[in-house]
């Protein structure tokens, strides 16, 4: 595999010689992350895992310890329910998966797709005893496909005395909703799929009332409050949280 598409889609070695579609990275020097292959090789259009990608999963948690975790994939927590499998075999689906990930206080954050709408869901630890409080927040986004076809930004931002924060931005295109006439340029091509998302014929019904992708005011500018891991991250400053025009929403904590 040459090596700049190794390193520009952070696969390895290991990925054509396995046959595997999952990998991990690092974004600076304390952020890990981590994409799964939610894809079922078995049919369906939902999502799961098999047992070999789990047990990777749980190794590279393992390892990332000290850490912040950042997990990605196509599918969801709620959709990850696809058991198709061949006979004596299985798929690992959403609650198993669920209960990995909050074995792991180093995981905050989930980013994913799939749902074609924006949606903020806080996927939180429950019962008593150590470690029972927190758990980490799942972020979906919608596609460029999806009216009105929106980006979003997010930052993982920890204040001086730990205290660590995701702010969520979602960004609008600055292309107009019909193509300037004779305008091949960036703008107007930005412009014929602003179209084609306005005009997307399997969320039609959807546009025309309102609720396409762009989901609630609480699934697109938000900062979303994650509890610290004690004792788990090593110390150091990454950027201290500041207040914005753009945070419409107010803040969300985990509890």
């Amino acid at each position: 595999m040459p090596r700049a598409c190794r390193w520009a889609r952070g696969y390895s070695a290991r990925n054509p010689v396995e046959g595997t579609a999952y990998y991990a990275f690092d974004a600076g020097e304390r952020v890990r992350c981590i994409v799964l292959d939610t894809v079922n090789p078995h049919g369906g259009w939902q999502g799961s895992l098999d047992p070999a990608q789990l047990a990777w999963l749980t190794a590279e948690l393992e390892r990332s310890a000290d850490r912040l975790v950042v997990v990605m994939s196509h599918h969801p927590l709620e959709t990850m329910v696809n058991d198709r499998a061949p006979e004596g075999e299985r798929r690992v689906l959403a609650g198993e998966l669920a209960a990995v990930l909050l074995e792991h206080p180093s995981v905050v954050l989930w980013l994913n797709g799939h749902c074609h709408h924006h949606q903020v869901t806080p996927v939180g630890r429950v019962g008593a005893g150590p470690g029972a409080e927190g758990g980490f927040w799942q972020v979906t986004t919608a596609s460029h496909i999806d009216w009105p076809q929106q980006s979003r930004i997010v930052e993982l931002m920890e204040a001086e005395d730990g205290a660590l924060t995701i702010a969520c931005t979602v960004l609008d295109t600055a292309a107009p909703c019909r193509p300037p006439a004779g305008d091949e340029g960036p703008l107007g091509l930005a412009a014929l799929s602003r179209e084609l998302s306005a005009n997307c014929w399997q969320r039609r019904d959807a546009i025309h009332a309102g609720a396409a992708g762009a989901g609630g005011r609480a699934d697109r500018n938000v900062l979303l409050a994650v509890p610290r891991p004690a004792g788990r991250l090593q110390a150091g400053k990454v950027r201290q949280p500041a207040r914005s025009r753009f945070f419409t929403s107010r803040a969300y904590a985990l509890t």
